[in-house]
């Protein structure tokens, strides 16, 4: 189950990454947030404090983006 969240994720933020590329950045914003909460939960499974912590950053600066409606 853990790695089929990490492998989840990846494919979430190459998704992301593909929607900037196309410039529609609130799909971006969407599965890019998806993707940083999976791959903080992963992280945090496999107990890796440096990865959790960049991907709760991003979770939380993404979070903000689309709470204040921001684009990217």
């Amino acid at each position: 189950m853990t790695e089929i969240l990490g492998w989840t994720g990846c494919l979430l933020l190459l998704t992301a990454y593909l929607f900037l590329y196309l410039k529609k950045f609130r799909l971006f914003l969407y599965f890019n947030l998806a993707a940083s909460v999976c791959l903080t939960v992963y992280s945090i499974l496999l107990k890796s404090a440096p990865f959790a912590i960049v991907n709760g950053f991003i979770t939380l600066v993404v979070a903000k983006k689309l709470i204040k409606n921001e684009q990217s």
